[in-house]
């Protein structure tokens, strides 16, 4: 494809995805479908209504709409993918400008819109109200002991405390005292936040990305800033994700700019937003600990000394014993309809029950033996991983691939989960890691379409796609370092045959 073609290509693919959302923006707005949550005293008209005058989507039945809605993200997807492919070598101006542009069309859609598919950025309002308001611990004060407040009706986990670092009650307590008891406003200022956040990550994306893989900018970008469960769920949903990763990338920028504890320290705050950003800070202790000649071990305290601190002192205002992680404790033994885990478990109670086990203590047994077997494989996937860091991109690679193994074996996931994983990985061009994580995110593009409410037990059309992709992963990685290895035992055979010294490879 000639690079004029291939500018004019992006433009339409731009285009379209933008009235392609503008349509599932508008289709959304339709209470029947519970895809949004309405923001109290919010009305909305105007350009995000247009698209439902123009098409007629009032009339048309409510089965139609719900077949629509996934119709419109499938294209939305495949979209993204064409995209990628599009711009995978053109490192050249237009096309950034091009996919810019589209990102900040895309957001004008979804930040002025209600809250997508996610009540969160309601419980986010709560905890800064905690602090500003009733001036308590948003680690121990739950929701329904204050029910009369402006929050409490819209709140879905009404029985649990914060499951998020302090850095975000920082900011939280900052929102709340400018949103006040305005709904409206404090939900916006989330969406602002969320917005911010991410534009800052695609910076931070397209500045690494051209340090590490040098070419594949625009490609980062399409697969960072197109992505529709991002698109979907970080700028509709108002999720704090990217505030997360865009701590993660700053520290990762900091660091290959040589500032090495420094960009250690600011990934360590990454923690302090969100306890799963540790799935990128480990890596670059390792690269930290590996990246030169000398005291390997005076290095690892010296990296691990700094994220402790840090992460330590951000917590310190908040520190009320071990009682503050208990809904973190208590949400890592939920099960999710999407996860490979629970789908595991479902057969498996199955097979307990048909061999006379009662199905209470058959869900019991089964749980706890698939927790373990994932943890297990999460456990043995992470010790690969690490072991395979020997420079910056492989490091980058390395994160995304711990991600997208939490991923695929934790017991609870939400389809923003990913998004941690897809920019880190980005940043390395295209791998196999890459590539699974763009699999796994066009198949959680449709978590909780419509036509799914009624569904019980696993979400199959997800988890069992997302159990190929864990397979795949587990496959692969286990081919590679078969061939890595025979390949290093036949060069040294070979060496040893004409006397010559061995030459192993590095760690």
């Amino acid at each position: 494809m000639k690079p004029r073609t291939r500018v004019w290509a992006l433009g339409i693919l731009a285009a379209l995805s933008f009235l392609t959302y503008w349509v599932l923006v508008a289709l959304s707005l339709n209470p029947k479908l519970s895809i949004v949550h309405n923001v109290g005293g919010a009305t909305y008209g105007g350009p995000l209504t247009w698209p439902s005058r123009w098409l007629h989507l009032a009339g048309i039945s409510p089965q139609a709409r719900e077949w629509l809605f996934i119709f419109l993200v499938a294209v939305l997807t495949v979209m993204w993918l064409a995209a990628i492919y599009v711009v995978r070598r053109d490192n050249r101006r237009s096309p950034t400008i091009i996919i810019a542009g589209a990102f900040g069309a895309f957001a004008l859609l979804f930040v002025f819109g209600p809250a997508f598919q996610s009540t969160d950025v309601f419980s986010y309002a709560w905890m800064g109200r905690v602090m500003s308001v009733y001036h308590r611990n948003p680690y121990v004060l739950l929701p329904v002991q204050r029910p009369h407040d402006i929050f409490s009706p819209m709140i879905g986990w009404k029985y649990n405390t914060s499951v998020y670092g302090p850095v975000f009650h920082y900011v939280s307590y900052f929102l709340a005292r400018i949103g006040g008891n305005s709904i409206a406003r404090s939900v916006l200022l989330y969406k602002l936040l969320a917005c911010a956040s991410y534009a800052a990550c695609l910076a931070l994306v397209y500045n690494l990305t051209r340090r590490i893989a040098p070419g594949r900018e625009n490609m980062a970008l399409a697969v960072s800033a197109w992505c529709p469960i991002l698109v979907m769920h970080i700028l509709g949903g108002a999720h704090n994700d990217l505030l997360m990763v865009a701590f993660v990338l700053g520290g990762y920028l900091l660091y290959r700019k040589g500032y090495l504890l420094a960009g250690i320290a600011v990934a360590a705050v990454a923690v302090a937003v969100k306890l799963t950003a540790a799935l990128a800070l480990a890596p670059l202790i390792v690269l930290y600990v590996r990246d030169r000649q000398g005291a390997q071990l005076k290095r690892l305290v010296a990296g691990g000394a700094t994220s402790i601190a840090v992460v330590g002192l951000l917590y310190l205002p908040f520190w009320d014993g071990m009682k503050i992680f208990s809904s973190t404790s208590h949400m890592s033994k939920l099960y999710s309809g999407a996860s490979v885990p629970r789908l595991v478990s479902f057969e498996y109670q199955k097979i307990l029950t048909r061999g006379g086990m009662s199905a209470s203590r058959a869900a019991a047994v089964a749980n706890s033996r698939v927790q373990l077997l994932f943890l297990a494989i999460m456990a043995a996937g992470a010790v690969i991983l690490l072991l395979g860091v020997k420079d910056f991109r492989s490091m980058a690679a390395c994160a995304g691939g711990l991600v997208l193994l939490w991923f695929l074996t934790t017991t609870y996931i939400l389809p923003w989960y990913l998004a941690l994983g897809l920019l880190v990985v980005a940043v390395s061009g295209w791998n196999l890691t890459t590539g699974l994580l763009v699999a796994a995110s066009a198949i959680l593009g449709l978590y909780r379409i419509p036509l799914a409410k009624s569904i019980s037990g696993p979400t199959t059309y997800i988890a069992l796609p997302l159990a190929t992709l864990l397979a795949a992963w587990l496959v692969t990685g286990g081919y590679s370092r078969w061939k890595a290895r025979r390949a290093t035992s036949e060069a040294t055979a070979t060496e040893g045959a004409l006397g010559l010294e061995p030459v192993l490879p590095e760690d």
